[in-house]
């Protein structure tokens, strides 16, 4: 301290120009913050990867944000077109601007929906920013001055400028608590020591400290990417001039009791220095390890806490250097105008406190344990990670915001994205399966409201790209299809029980037939010859021959009538032999007719024989009578067997053609014998002129007769052909009725097999398989979901998830949660399976920050304590009290958080205590307790001469006044946060207020000196008992 002292000059010069030098050169650190952002993730958390992906989906880098026009009575014509010209004036500006990916109603019509409110009140256009190294400040003047003309109301909202609002906040309330700190601290200084001298050493000593250690930490900031954040600055300031001020305290008051002593100012000095320099020494040690284990966190904002190190460490230099030179230049004058330099005041209310504590110190521990235990045990910590209801409404980023959340979505400003990045391309029907299935399956994840893909981007399903819809046709077709089987199945089935072998021996029976009429056409002709001779011999009956031969042309005209009819209704049927049954029907009816021709013919003969008695003995007669009579019975034969065969006709048009040709002839004969008889007639009528010429005309008859003979002939041969292909087709109707029945049988097997298809097919509607055809993938349509959806290599995709819940609210966190198991799972089974997955965006990201902050603040805890445990250890020397110690504290701070909670739901109505409030806390309070058990516990050490319990109660009584004094300034400047409006700074000044209070007031003046006296009191009870008892045995 000497050396110190003599080169104080020296030491003043360094100190002053190190001070003006580094603020100098010191680079901005809210400028660097608010490009670089207070991002306190890894490169390599799920998150930031997500990030990395998304960059190179959309080829550039950048940001989520929104621009938002609104007019609360709806927007007019006018305002539309206002904006359609703003936001052409963006596109016109997108380079200077520096965005890109922008959403907008007006060059995307099918986006109106989701960018246009219901209402019509609001519209809204995204993009993605790349602030290119620019403050987010400057970037909202260029934007304002490429939106200039629009008049209607607009907010830039998003991640970027909601950021960029509560960094600005953050300035502005640590300003704010830097002003009253400085004012706070002034005061208090000047009512403590009745000085204003001390007030003005104290700040100008640690402002020499706070700005050297700004100023180097602004330079690791700058040039080495050391971890910076909002609070980053503000935690220096109220820890440096907190505890600065706490040690000055402690040093000038010990000073002060040094001179009162009669010692020299340089005495005095050493002195302080030997006894309280000491004592501050280890209590910056405890604070420098408890910031400094800081450095093994991973997470970026808690490691940003170890600027604090470095401030106490250059605090303990200036406190080493510059308060000595101050002490030295001004000795008692520090205390002016206070006249007389006594020591600090001994705190009866401290040594109050201690005294009952020590008398009584296990009704103490109790009842301290069972106030305070619950109250520890009771912080079920509910944290809050919504920057935008800490920030309110009154900033602009917050404003567009809140406009959105109330008509959209609440998370459509910024959605949430989820990417893909797969091996191969994704741009086939089993990759965008596997899309659409992930698409589903987070739709279905609780908090989320619609979700866009490549396959959905509209987020609704495109029916026509799903089997389901595609297999709907098919299977409608397959089932019309099946129907018409069926019948065509039952058709065979009728044909094949109806179908049977025809019976071809009808068509004998008309071959015999035939021949029989042939036969008796043989023996009409020899009888017409016989007529003619009879004519000839009769002369004399010619008039009565006459009206026979009339009778008898009126019976021939009427069978060339019938066979006429016969040879028309074989024609039909070789021409229609699709409807062969009513061919045969025709010609049923025809031979009817023929048979009563006979019928009739018959007749004239019998009259004849009645009339020519003569006739009935004539043998020729006889004979002529019974071939007419077996005729009329042949054809009642084969009108049977036409019956017959008219069932089961089949083709035989070669055979109907013969037959047809030779019934040609039989009409031909017919008809020349019907001439016959007329001339017959005639000559009859003329037998008395000539009845030469009756004889030539039976002549005639007879040869004609002849012909027709012939004619039936050709008849039969035809007959005879239609026997053999009806035999022929009698074997072909069993191959037939046999085909037909396999023929049934394969189109049931086909109907079954329809019926089976169309039942798979219906089980794929529901499944809602997402297939594409192949036109369709290759469509310019579809090719701009993929442009927007997919990288250009078709390798990676995104999917834009829209939240129900504010985006950084505790909700959100739990719907992310549910959004990355989901997503684990989906991808299982699939051609994704082993792609790199993940999600982006604000609630991705703060969701990975909490996390990651849990996870670091339950190691870097258990660090903070353990080193703060060892230095205790070394300063005490015993074991328990270093325990009791530590326990307290962390009494302290659970305590404090429960009352923090309190505060955030009664009072601020805020959903959880913001997210960074618990760890800052932890470790202040402990670091500050610690300073402030050092403050006692080397006073108590002073003391060893001793019980513990007066030692204790003699520490608590002159150190009490300072460490109350330094939980005053301590906690006046946390207050002085309150004023800032933000809710983290509130909440931080009640955490760390209401855990130096429950220290300073409960714990170290009464659970630490009762835990130390306890030892005492219990062997003084035992010595008691032994006391009585060993009266009690002397006795009896």
């Amino acid at each position: 301290m000497k050396s110190i002292i003599k080169w104080r000059w020296v030491i003043v010069a360094i100190w002053l120009v190190a001070t003006v030098l580094l603020t100098v050169i010191q680079p901005d650190v809210n400028a660097i913050l608010g490009l670089r952002g207070q991002d306190p993730l890894r490169s390599d958390s799920p998150s930031k990867v997500a990030s990395t992906i998304l960059n190179k989906i959309n080829g550039v880098e950048g940001t989520s944000d929104i621009v938002v026009f609104h007019n609360p009575n709806k927007l007019s014509d006018a305002d539309m077109k206002g904006i359609e010209a703003g936001i052409t004036s963006m596109k016109s500006h997108q380079k200077e601007l520096g965005f890109d990916q922008l959403l907008d109603p007006f060059s995307l019509p099918d986006a109106k929906s989701s960018l246009i409110s219901e209402d019509g009140t609001t519209l809204m256009a995204s993009f993605s920013l790349d602030k290119r190294g620019r403050h987010v400040d400057d970037i909202q003047k260029e934007f304002e001055a490429v939106l200039t003309d629009v008049k209607v109301d607009y907010y830039l909202s998003g991640e970027d400028f909601i950021q960029n609002d509560y960094i600005k906040a953050s300035e502005s309330g640590v300003a704010k608590s830097a002003a009253l700190t400085v004012i706070f601290i002034l005061a208090v200084l000047v009512i403590m020591f009745r000085s204003i001298v001390i007030p003005f050493v104290s700040l100008l000593a640690v402002g020499i400290s706070y700005l050297v250690s700004m100023g180097i930490a602004a330079q690791l900031i700058d040039k080495f990417n050391f971890p910076v954040t909002s609070v980053t600055q503000m935690l220096l300031i109220l820890i440096l001039f907190g505890i600065g001020t706490d040690y000055n305290i402690l040093l000038f008051n010990r000073f002060k009791e040094e001179l009162s002593h009669g010692l020299s100012v340089d005495e005095a000095i050493s002195v302080t220095y030997r006894t309280a320099g000491k004592t501050i020494f280890y209590s910056i040690l405890t604070v420098f390890i408890a910031f400094a284990a800081l450095t093994f966190s991973d997470f970026g904002i808690y490691k940003s806490g170890n600027v604090v190190a470095i401030g106490t460490a250059i605090l303990l230099l200036q406190i080493l250097t510059v308060t000595p030179f101050f002490m030295k230049m001004l000795g008692n004058k520090l205390y002016w105008p206070s006249k007389g330099a006594t020591g600090h005041k001994e705190s009866k209310f401290w040594a109050g406190l201690t005294s009952i504590a020590v008398k009584r110190p296990i009704i103490t521990t109790v009842i301290i344990l069972i106030v305070t235990v619950p109250l520890a045990l009771s912080n079920h910590q509910k944290l809050s990670f919504d920057q935008l209801k800490e920030l309110g409404t009154g900033h602009e980023s917050t404003k567009g915001f809140s406009i959105v959340a109330d008509h959209f979505s609440r998370g459509q400003a910024l959605p949430t994205m989820v990417v893909i990045q797969n091996d191969t391309p994704l741009n086939t029907n089993d990759g965008l399966a596997a899309i659409d299935k992930v698409t589903e399956k987070l739709k279905s994840v609780p908090g989320v409201d619609k979700v866009s893909s490549v396959t959905q981007p509209q987020s609704k399903p495109i029916d026509d790209f799903y089997i389901s819809s595609q297999t709907k046709t098919v299977a409608d077709g397959i089932t019309a299809s099946q129907k018409g089987v069926n019948q065509i199945r039952d058709g065979l089935t009728q044909m094949q029980s109806k179908l049977a072998a025809p019976d071809t021996s009808s068509v004998g029976q008309l071959v015999d037939g035939t021949s029989q009429v042939q036969d008796g056409y043989g023996k009409l002709t020899t009888a017409l010859d016989q007529v003619a001779s009879g004519i000839a011999q009769g002369a004399n009956g010619a008039g009565d021959l006459s009206k026979g031969i009339a009778g008898l042309k009126d019976g021939m005209t009427q069978v060339e009538s019938n066979t006429g009819k016969i040879s028309d209704g074989l024609t039909q049927l070789q021409q229609g032999y699709t409807s062969v049954t009513d061919g045969y029907t025709q010609i049923e009816s025809q031979l009817t007719g023929i048979q009563q021709g006979l019928v009739g013919m018959n007749g004239l003969i019998g009259g004849l024989g009645t009339k020519y008695s003569q006739l009935t003995t004539d043998a020729d007669y006889i004979k002529l009578k019974q071939t007419g009579e077996g005729l009329a019975s042949g054809l009642t034969q084969l009108s049977g067997g036409l019956a017959e065969l008219g069932k089961n006709a089949a083709k035989l048009n070669g055979a109907f053609a013969d037959t047809t040709k030779g019934l040609a002839q039989v009409n031909g004969a017919q008809a020349q014998l019907a001439a016959g008889l007329a001339q017959l007639q005639s000559g009859a009528d003329e037998l008395a002129k000539g009845l030469k010429q009756g004889s030539a005309g039976s002549r005639e008859i007879a040869a004609n007769m002849a012909k027709l003979n012939a004619a039936l002939g050709s008849v039969k041969d035809g007959q005879q052909k239609l026997s053999e292909g009806l035999s022929g087709l009698s074997g072909g109707m069993g191959q037939l009725k046999d085909g037909l029945g396999q023929s049934g049988n394969g189109l049931g097997d086909v109907s079954d097999g329809l019926g089976k298809t169309s039942q798979f097919l219906t089980q794929l509607n529901g499944s809602r398989t997402f297939f594409i055809p192949k036109e369709a993938l290759s469509s310019a349509d579809f090719g701009k979901s993929l442009d927007n959806f997919m990288s250009k290599d078709r390798t990676m995709t995104k999917m834009i998830v829209i939240l129900k819940d504010d985006p950084y609210s505790s909700s959100a966190m739990d719907t992310i949660e549910g959004i990355n198991a989901e997503l684990a799972a989906s991808v299982k089974g699939t051609v994704l399976e082993n792609a790199k997955v993940g999600a982006a965006g604000p609630s991705s990201t703060t969701y990975d920050t909490n996390k990651a902050q849990v996870k670091s603040f339950n190691s870097t805890a258990i660090i903070v304590i353990i080193g703060v445990f060892i230095v205790l250890l070394f300063v005490i020397r015993t074991f328990w009290p270093t325990v009791y110690i530590i326990v307290s504290l962390l009494i302290s701070y659970y305590v404090a958080m429960t009352a923090t909670n309190v505060v955030t739901d009664k009072i601020i109505g805020a959903d959880g205590v913001s997210s960074f409030v618990p760890f800052f806390s932890f470790i202040i309070i402990i670091a500050v307790g610690v300073d402030y058990s050092i403050f006692l516990m080397m006073r108590y050490k002073e003391l060893g001469e001793l019980s513990p319990a007066k030692a204790i109660v003699q520490a608590a009584k002159h150190i009490g006044g300072v460490v109350i004094s330094a939980m005053v300034i301590l906690g006046g400047t946390f207050a002085t946060l309150v004023p800032s409006g933000l809710v983290l700074l509130i909440e931080l000044a009640v955490a760390v207020i209401v855990g130096l209070v429950v220290l300073c007031f409960v714990l170290l003046p009464m659970l630490l000196p009762a835990l130390l006296a306890l030892p005492e009191s219990l062997r003084a009870k035992r010595g008691v008992a032994s006391r009585k008892a060993s009266t009690e045995s002397r006795t009896v």
